[in-house]
């Protein structure tokens, strides 16, 4: 065979071996495309022309105790620009800027100076929102939303607040965000132009709506309370005032008010009542007489010789300086006299406190506090909650001295209320709550005995009844009520204690036909000034506290 021959017989194998493999790729795609893969890439087509829209999901209603409405959310628009899409820009301008009344000129700059998608604005007004819909302008897209709306400014600082987008970013809005937010829906359907085909197959995803919450505030109560606030700042100069009640039973939380004196009502997340930490003073008192009394170191009736000071640090007293560490002094200088156990009580005495319980041991007292939830947080549902603090006892000689009166621990008014609903209830531990609770949800633990807890009720009430009472002024005839007055100075960071600013408190119970009902009151920094000699809880907390059980109980 000649070169010639193979030279054409080469060639001919070439072009059949490719002709051959171009045929067998081309068959394969085939089959692969109409049989092996063709549901993929049936579904890869169906996907260019299959438009998706959410179902959004509304948001649950927020309510008070008597289901008065506090937060809802309504239908609204939000409303969005695709600069690229504008073909009459002045159309799009003076529609927009007169409904929405936005300036015609800084809006089409913005429309100008964009490239990409953004919101013009979010959550207007669900009829605008419908009407602009309407005119079918280019470039301008709308989307249906929820607006979340806040019923109670009251209660602000409780309830918190939503993102535009309905996610909770503080307060009762962000602890329970997932049980109120719901789970969005969506529909599917066949769109060409992103208009739907007739006949097309829908599917549809129906949303899941959020749960209504129901809270345990008392809405009217709440109102009242920050009104009181208000007037108590400006007559006592403090720098701030926090109010909370509470169902000693159910530790269900009536009122959780507040105001500052700068009179700002923007929205304060930082609760004091929450975040905010005090040396309660002699409304720790009955804790610490409580825990003498556990020890058997004296009963009610034990009698004690008291005079208005007290030196723990020999010679300490004689420094001209009054507060100079080591030396207590009762709040009025008074001649030395007799006192019981239910008297030191009654009149709240330093002195008297200090020396019954000169010989009990600090870290027992330490112990007995932490049953009825001092160091530790309440688990209200509120994120931030602080623990409050113990001092280290280790090489402080004044230490026992200065727990038993209130002072060297940091609290929460949260705490009080706590502490106080247990004796009030007869001993037995309580949880507080912003929510309602099923009963059977309720703590049954017994932190003291029901007969100490009897017999500390009594010294409380005595406080009120007593003659000589600290709270004798909120003494009502046919309700009993017990407590405490509490007055500390006030801390200020960097430089120390305080001698014209003091935090006055009161802290106590009322018996009602729901159970007794423990209230605290308390005005951070109240200011001694040229009309007021002195500040004390029972001048200036115990009064808005009566207000209060006025209004709880109007009969009182």
């Amino acid at each position: 065979m000649n070169i010639e021959k193979l030279k054409g017989l080469s060639l001919f194998s070439l072009i059949f071996i490719t002709v051959l493999g171009s045929s067998y790729i081309f068959m394969s795609t085939v089959y692969e495309l109409q049989f092996t893969n063709s549901t993929y890439f049936k579904n890869e087509a169906l996907s260019y022309r299959i438009k998706t829209e959410v179902l959004e999901a509304s948001r649950g209603n927020i309510y008070d105790k008597n289901l008065i409405i506090l937060s809802s959310s309504s239908r609204s628009f939000n409303i969005g620009i695709i600069p690229n899409k504008i073909d009459n820009i002045e159309e799009v301008v003076n529609s927009l800027s007169a409904i929405l009344f936005i300036d015609e000129n800084e809006l089409k700059n913005k429309i100008q100076s964009s490239k990409n998608y953004f919101y013009l604005l979010r959550n207007i007004d669900y009829n605008k929102g419908i009407e602009i819909n309407s005119w079918n302008l280019d470039g301008v897209v709308l989307e249906e939303s929820y607006n979340r709306l806040l019923h109670s400014s009251s209660l602000e600082s409780i309830i918190g607040k939503v993102d535009p987008d309905e996610n909770g970013i503080e307060g009762l809005e962000l602890y329970f965000d997932s049980y109120l937010k719901g789970k969005d829906g969506q529909i599917r359907y066949e769109a060409i132009a992103g208009q739907m085909i007739p006949q097309a197959n829908i599917e549809k995803i129906q949303p899941i709506h959020g749960k209504d919450l129901i809270l345990t505030i008392d809405s009217e109560l709440q109102y009242i309370s920050e009104n009181l606030c208000t007037e108590a700042l400006k007559s006592t100069e403090a720098l701030n005032c926090s109010i909370v009640f509470a169902n000693a039973n159910t530790g269900e939380i009536l009122i959780a008010a507040e105001k500052n004196a700068n009179h700002d009502d923007s929205l304060d997340i930082n609760l004091l009542s929450v975040r905010a930490q005090y040396e309660p003073g002699s409304s720790l008192k009955i804790f610490s007489i409580g825990a003498g009394l556990e020890q058997g170191l004296f009963d009610e009736n034990t009698k004690y010789m008291v005079d208005d000071k007290i030196e723990i640090i020999e010679g300490s007293c004689s420094f001209t300086y009054e507060g100079y560490k080591g030396c207590y002094r009762d709040f009025l200088n008074h001649e030395p006299y007799e006192i019981t156990i239910q008297e030191i009580v009654e009149r709240s005495s330093n002195v008297g406190t200090i020396l019954a319980l000169q010989d009990l041991d600090i870290n027992y007292l330490e112990n007995y506090l932490k049953k009825f939830g001092f160091g530790k947080k309440t688990g209200i549902e509120l994120t931030g909650e602080i623990s409050g603090s113990f001092t280290d006892y280790n090489t402080c000689k004044t230490c026992l001295s200065s727990l038993a009166i209130g002072y060297s621990l940091n609290v929460s008014q949260l705490q009080m209320v706590k502490a106080y609903s247990i004796i009030a209830n007869g001993g037995s531990n309580v949880n507080l709550s912003l929510v309602k609770k099923p009963i059977e949800n309720l703590s049954s633990q017994q932190v003291i005995t029901k007969d100490m807890s009897e017999r500390l009720r009594n010294l409380l009430i005595n406080v009120v009844n007593g003659e000589n009472g600290t709270g004798r002024s909120l003494k009502l005839d046919n309700y009993v009520i017990g407590g405490k007055t509490g007055t500390s100075k006030t801390h200020i960071e960097h430089y120390g204690y305080s001698e014209f600013r003091y935090n006055t408190s009161f802290t106590g119970f009322i018996e009602t036909n729901e159970g007794p009902v423990v209230g605290s009151v308390i005005l951070w920094g109240a200011s001694v000034n040229q009309s007021s000699e002195y500040v004390t809880g029972g001048s200036t907390a115990a009064p808005i506290f009566k207000t209060i059980v006025n209004n709880l109980v109007p009969d009182a």
